[in-house]
């Protein structure tokens, strides 16, 4: 299992770098990658969400439809909670960077990098359970992730993005699933076709947009090294002793245990900008959390979660 979840996150970094080979060959501009993201966030990945979850979910399977999303979001909500009394002890303080803090501690990589893991390792099943912990997940993103960087948002902003077109395909999904509704052929095949390539082309996404961020990496060290072991070790540990109090079905706590191990998330640096934080740090934490989570996903996998 552990050599699964090694080659899993290795292949993640190799495609950030064709996506940094990309950039460096004016294949894809800076400029291009708002485009490239609405592209694969908007229309990609709901059809990841319709397709996984109408081949892989029937309507007994009630536990799990309310389950997922709480767990999703309590993860998120306890991941807060804990930053929220440790970023005092941040060395270089600053609001931008202390927001920054906190919303890695609260917000991690909970889609690309654990449909890679658990796709691996356990297969549609367990990438159907996420896509279900999502719903929770987004709305955790929306009001909990903003709220660290701002204090707070509008109800307008934070409806709208909550109310997204990927909940909306989760939605689709369960009522054909419940309704029983037949899918024609060539409508499934097109929608997991094209939802296969989600994964990928937003890792070489991705990849452009973190290009940049190397050549400040030897900036505050000390802030990184702290934020790094929050993110890896103490906010994953507490949450996978959590977990464990649970009465869980195997499934589910293996799918949320591989959620709580996660390093930042790559959206971090487009959200920092936009909401006041610092995006450089945050672009250095995606780097940073990511390579050393080479090490401890696999060690906290053997220590928590059962093969």
């Amino acid at each position: 299992m552990m050599y699964k979840v090694f080659l899993s996150i290795l292949e993640t970094f190799l495609v950030f770098g064709v996506g940094a080979l990309a950039w460096r060959l004016k294949m894809i501009e800076t400029g291009d990658l708002g485009r490239l993201s609405r592209l694969t966030l908007d229309l990609f990945f709901p059809l990841l969400t319709f397709a996984t979850i109408t081949r892989n979910f029937k309507p007994d399977q009630l536990n799990e439809l309310w389950l997922m999303p709480v767990l999703g979001f309590a993860l998120m909500l306890v991941g807060a909670v804990i930053g929220h009394f440790l970023k005092r002890f941040m060395k270089h303080k600053t609001p931008e960077r202390i927001g920054t803090f906190h919303h890695i501690c609260a917000i991690n990589n909970y889609v690309f990098l654990p449909i890679i893991i658990l796709q691996s390792i356990w297969g549609d099943r367990h990438v159907a359970l996420l896509l279900l912990m999502n719903v929770g997940s987004t709305v955790g993103f929306w009001t909990i992730g903003v709220m660290t960087f701002t204090g707070g948002g509008t109800v307008g902003q934070t409806l709208r993005s909550i109310f997204s077109i990927n909940v909306a395909a989760v939605a689709a999904a369960l009522l054909v699933c419940f309704l029983r509704i037949p899918i024609p052929e060539p409508i499934a095949y097109t929608c997991k076709y094209l939802g296969d390539i989600t994964v990928p082309f937003m890792l070489v996404i991705i990849g452009v947009a973190l290009v940049n961020c190397f050549k400040s990496m030897l900036k505050h060290k000390t802030d990184m090294v702290y934020l790094s072991l929050v993110r890896l070790a103490v906010i994953p540990v507490v949450l996978l002793l959590l977990l464990k109090l649970l009465p869980l079905p195997p499934d589910v706590y293996q799918t949320a245990a591989v959620v709580a191990l996660m390093p930042a998330a790559s959206s971090s640096v487009l959200v920092a900008r936009q909401y006041g934080g610092d995006y450089e740090f945050a672009g250095q934490a995606i780097i940073v959390t990511t390579i050393l989570s080479l090490a401890t996903i696999p060690l906290l996998m053997r220590l928590f979660v059962p093969a």
